[in-house]
C-alpha cells in the first residue's frame, strides 16, 4: 500500500507543481485519498516550488514546531476560506536534491494515518522521528547516479589498496580531476550502469576521455543489479579505510564525493551486484570524441560543455581479460607502494 500511496503523492505533487501559486506566500494544494480525525490531508507546494504534505490538527493539538537540520521543516499553518477555517501540521523538504527521500517520509506519513486516522499527529510525529537523523546530517544525500558512480570507484580503489595501501592517492575525481584516478602517466576512467541492456556511456568534456600526456588511459566500466543479497556502499568504504594507510585523506575525498560517513544508515540497504566488469583501452580504435581529434583534423576548437554519448564495443571482442587488468594494476601501483 505504500508504494500505491507514493505514487497518488507524487501525481499530485506534479499536478501542483505545473501550476504554482504566484504570491510569495501562497501555496496550491489538492485532497488526499487519507483522512486524520481532523479531515484529509492534503499535498501542497508553494511558490518557491517545494513540496509539503499537511496533516490536520484538532483544536486543542499543537504542533512540535522544528527544523530537522536544513532539509526537514515542521510548522503549524492554517487555511482559510469563506466557509472553513484548519490548521495543519505542515511538514516541507526545503531541499529539491531530497524529493525522492522526502515522498518516502510522506508516504510512510500516509500510511500511518490511514491505519491510526483518529491519531492523526501521533502518527506523524512517530514517523518523523523515525525519519530524523538523515535531515539533521547532511544537506546532500546522493542520488542514484552518482550513488553507483561512487560505489563503482571505490570498487577500483579497494582491488588498488589490496596492491598498495597508498593507492588512495591516485583516486583524483573527488578533487576535480578529468580523470577518476591518476597515476601519472597512465589514467583511469571509471563509470556505471544499472540499465540491464546495452553499453551506453555519459561523456562529460572533449577532454574526459583524452590520455595523459605520453601516456595511456583505461576505462573501466560496470553493470550494476540492486539486490537484498548485494554489496552496499557501507560496505564498500568500511573496506578501503582497512586497507588504506591514511584515512584521513580517504575521509575527505569521499566527503568530496559527496559521501559523509554519518550517513551511512541511508545507504546501508542500497546493495549491489556487480554483474558486469569490463576494462577497455581507450586508444585510436576506441569510440570518442577529443579536443586532440578536433585539432588534428584542422578544425577550431572553440566549443564548451560538450557532452554525448558513446556506445561499449563487446568487452569479449575489444575489452582487457582478467590477466590484463591484473598486470595493469601491478603496474600502476608499484611505484606508490608505501
Amino acid at each position: 500500500m505504500a508504494g500505491s500511496l507514493r505514487d497518488v503523492l507524487i501525481d499530485h505533487w506534479k499536478a501542483l507543481e505545473s501550476d504554482r501559486p504566484t504570491g510569495a506566500h501562497r501555496m496550491r494544494t489538492s485532497e488526499l485519498p487519507v483522512d486524520g480525525n481532523g479531515g484529509p490531508l492534503l499535498a501542497a507546494v508553494d511558490a518557491d516550488g517545494l513540496r509539503h504534505i499537511l496533516v490536520p490538527i484538532l483544536r486543542n493539538q499543537r504542533v512540535r514546531r522544528q527544523a530537522e537540520g536544513v532539509n526537514l521543516r515542521v510548522s503549524e499553518r492554517a487555511l482559510e476560506t469563506s466557509s472553513t477555517y484548519v490548521r495543519y501540521a505542515d511538514v516541507s523538504c526545503l531541499n529539491r536534491e531530497l524529493n525522492d527521500l522526502f515522498s518516502d517520509v510522506c508516504s510512510d506519513v500516509l500510511l500511518a494515518v490511514a491505519t491510526m486516522p483518529s491519531k492523526a499527529l501521533g502518527a506523524t510525529n512517530h514517523v518523523l522521528d523515525r525519519w530524523r537523523s538523515l535531515f539533521a546530517t547532511s544537506t546532500v544525500v546522493l542520488r542514484e547516479s552518482r550513488l553507483t558512480g561512487l560505489f563503482a570507484e571505490l570498487w577500483v580503489l579497494r582491488r588498488l589498496l589490496r596492491q598498495s595501501s597508498s593507492a588512495v592517492w591516485a583516486w583524483a575525481g573527488p578533487a576535480g580531476h578529468r580523470h577518476d584516478f591518476a597515476f601519472g602517466a597512465d589514467a583511469f576512467e571509471v563509470k556505471a550502469t544499472t540499465a540491464t541492456d546495452g553499453r551506453r556511456v555519459r561523456i562529460h568534456g572533449l577532454d574526459q576521455l583524452d590520455a595523459p600526456h605520453n601516456g595511456s588511459l583505461f576505462m573501466t566500466w560496470m553493470r550494476l543489479h540492486q539486490c537484498t543479497d548485494g554489496e552496499s556502499l557501507v560496505d564498500l568504504v568500511d573496506d578501503v579505510l582497512k586497507l588504506s594507510d591514511d584515512q584521513a585523506a580517504l575521509v575527505d575525498k569521499l566527503k568530496r564525493a559527496g559521501y559523509r560517513l554519518d550517513d551511512s544508515d541511508w545507504y546501508r540497504d542500497v546493495r549491489f551486484e556487480v554483474v558486469e566488469d569490463a576494462w577497455y583501452v581507450v586508444d585510436t580504435d576506441f569510440p570518442r570524441l577529443t579536443s586532440a581529434q578536433l585539432s588534428d583534423s584542422g578544425l577550431p576548437v572553440c566549443v564548451s560543455d560538450v557532452e554525448y554519448t558513446i556506445e561499449l564495443p563487446d568487452p569479449a571482442a575489444s575489452g582487457l581479460d582478467a590477466s590484463a587488468v591484473d598486470a595493469l594494476h601491478a603496474r600502476v601501483t608499484k611505484d606508490i607502494a608505501p
